[in-house]
This record gives C-alpha cells, structure tokens and sequence, in this order.
C-alpha cells in the first residue's frame, strides 16, 4: 500500500508535536510505512481470530485450525492443521487437548498463564533442572500434572502454582528482592 505525500506530512508533524523530533521525508515515510504494517497485521491477526470465533458458534466443541502456525496454549509447541485444536480456551495441540478433555490438566491453565509453571521454567526461576524436578515429582515434593503423548510416555510437566504453594517467584515475592528494591531506591 503506497503512503501519501499527505499522510507523510501528517506523521512529521505528529512527531514534531508529540515527540520534539525532526524527521527527513524518507525517514518520515519509512516510519509512516512501518506504522501502517503494525496497524495492517494488527488488523489482520483480529479479522482471522473474529473467523474462528463465527466458526466456533457453529463448531462448539472445536475444531483444527489451518490458516496459519500457532503455539499451544499450554506447552507452547508450534501447531498446524491437524495437529492444532480451537475451543474456547484457544488453541492448543491435540496431546494437550487430550490432557485437558481427560481432566489432567485444568481448563484455567489455558487462560491465565500465570497459574502454573512448565519444566523449563523451574530452571530458569529457581535453578530446579529437569531431572531435578522429575526427582522432586516422584518423591512428592513438588506436585506435577503429567501430560502423556500417544505412547503413554511424558510430554509435558505442568506445576501449578496453587499445588506447589512453596514455590515462590523469586523476582517477585522475595525478601532479598524486595530490600534490594527498597534500598536501590534511597540511593
């Protein structure tokens, strides 16, 4: 789509206005350019998610997604067509789908993902490695929900937050964080 001299025009001087900066018309243009394809794929991305949502009304249970690649809800893992499943909680791959049909896994996981932590998290928030965790699970320590693949093997571990109560954030909750915020701000 080709952007008018008008519409250039238009965009130095918001940015004069609001920003105090000077532009060149061509950085104007580009800038200009660039602020119409955020705006066309922000377009794009609502006009396909209004689709699946009229699909749904007529599919209420679900259905495959193949319009395009999209990440599991819950694991993360990019899907496709007949691997992909929509409902109402968004899409997910059919390993996690069958996990949430079969009750392993809570519905609200979906939602909000700041109500459980995935393996790969343990690490990166407490230094809990993969094999630790898998330790900690079969000893009863932490509490896992385990979603099974096809050949009734672990696919995913999933934490939830509210079982595994003592496991606190630490960037948010803890005590040496929070002094460390407290006495960063007096200096």
């Amino acid at each position: 789509m080709e952007i008018s001299k008008k519409a250039v025009e238009s965009f130095k001087k918001l940015m004069k206005d609001k920003y105090n900066k000077e532009y060149t018309d061509r950085e104007a243009y580009e800038g200009a350019s660039s602020l119409l394809g955020f705006y066309n794929a922000l377009i794009k991305s609502a006009e396909s998610e209004l689709r699946k949502k009229r699909k749904l009304k007529e599919f209420p249970k679900g259905f495959h997604v193949d319009d395009g690649t999209y990440n599991c809800r819950v694991c993360r893992r990019h899907v496709t067509g007949e691997e992909s499943w929509y409902d109402k909680y968004g899409v997910k791959c059919m390993t996690c789908q069958k996990a949430l049909d079969e009750g392993v896994i809570p519905s609200f996981i979906c939602i909000n993902n700041d109500s459980f932590y995935r393996t790969w998290e343990l690490e990166r928030k407490f230094g809990i490695k993969h094999q630790t965790a898998r330790k900690f699970v079969r000893e009863g320590s932490l509490k896992a929900r385990i979603i099974l693949n096809e050949e009734g093997k672990p696919y995913e571990y999933i934490f939830l937050k509210k079982e595994n109560a003592h496991l606190v954030d630490p960037d948010r909750h803890s005590s040496a964080r929070k002094s460390y915020e407290k006495y960063r701000k007096k200096d």
